[in-house]
């Protein structure tokens, strides 16, 4: 078997160009001679945010021209023609699995959330303020004629109660832009890296926080995607671990991931490489094994040596 080993330069072709659809656009570039970020939006059918996404993993194997269009750098070019020979390749196992290894070792291993996350906390934000602070206060204040803020003293209850309604607006408002960029600055914390047998969460705005989900302990992975997620094209991938009750919290969520079937897929072939989940296995702590435990496993190798010899006869 060859060495497959390789160079950081080379892990980063690999995996530039491990998904289908960054595959299609080296393609169109390739046979086209160039494209325009509009051309690729149509012929690709993706979203802005998207093509952005795949546009930034692909840097240094294509390379934007003054004119606006697309063209495959020296490094491109090598990688088109690495996938050509890809194609055209016989059957033969011996490359396949190589291919394979190489495959799972470079592979997703570090990732942010999408952008679009922070629309959507946006959203929900303003929603909140509105609806669940501004509406019921402003309600309130007008119905029963409430001067707590004291902005007027005197005159006219009607420009009383508007002069309350500015300033309780104003505060709303201030309210929500301090939400927006503490939401912005918490986006910035959150990263996702996929080790080689667990999945670290790190995030926190005032206090950081990182979790480490190993592998052996994932019993299901769920992808959840709510109506602003489809329209803003993302999802998220919900981890839940063995021994966590009903009633309690996933112990991990991923957030904004444009393609949560890929994360799954990559965590899967990573948890196929181990061993099987502890709670697959006898419930027996390693404490209470048998002392003379050598002895059984050389009793077991006597006996497949006695079948071995069995069946050459």
């Amino acid at each position: 078997m060859q060495d497959t080993e390789l160079s950081v330069e080379s892990e980063y072709v690999l995996r530039a160009i491990s998904h289908e659809l960054r595959r299609k656009m080296l393609f169109l570039i390739r046979d086209n001679t160039s494209q325009s970020y509009t051309e690729l939006l149509r012929k690709l059918w993706l979203s802005t945010g998207k093509l952005n996404f795949h546009l930034k993993q692909l840097t240094g194997i294509i390379e934007k021209q003054e004119d606006g269009f697309y063209v495959l750098t020296k490094i491109g070019e090598q990688a088109v023609n690495i996938l050509e020979q890809i194609n055209s390749m016989s059957e033969n196992k011996e490359q396949v699995e190589i291919l394979k290894k190489i495959s799972i070792s470079t592979s997703l291993k570090q990732f942010n959330p999408a952008p679009e996350i922070k629309r959507k906390w946006y959203f929900w934000a303003i929603v909140i303020y509105l609806f669940a602070i501004w509406c019921p206060v402003i309600v309130t204040v007008s119905v029963l004629d409430l001067n707590f803020l004291n902005v007027l003293q005197t005159g006219k209850a009607s420009l009383r109660i508007l002069a309350n309604d500015g300033v309780l607006t104003g505060i709303i408002l201030l309210l929500i832009f301090l939400t927006c960029f503490l939401l912005a600055k918490y986006h910035k914390t959150i990263s996702y890296e996929i080790l080689d047998t667990e999945i670290a969460i790190v995030k926190g705005l005032f206090v950081k926080t990182r979790a480490i989900i190993p592998f052996r302990t994932i019993t299901n992975l769920v992808i959840k995607q709510g109506p602003i997620d489809l329209l803003l094209g993302i999802s998220e991938v919900i981890i839940q671990t063995a021994g966590e009750s009903a009633k309690a919290e996933a112990e991990g969520k991923i957030v904004g991931m444009y393609y949560a079937e890929d994360l799954i897929e990559e965590i899967l072939n990573l948890v196929r490489l181990l061993d099987p989940p502890t709670y697959l296995r006898d419930k027996v702590p390693l404490t209470k094994s048998p002392k003379n435990i050598t002895a059984i496993y050389s009793q077991i190798l006597s006996e497949l040596q006695k079948i071995d010899e069995k069946l050459t006869e």
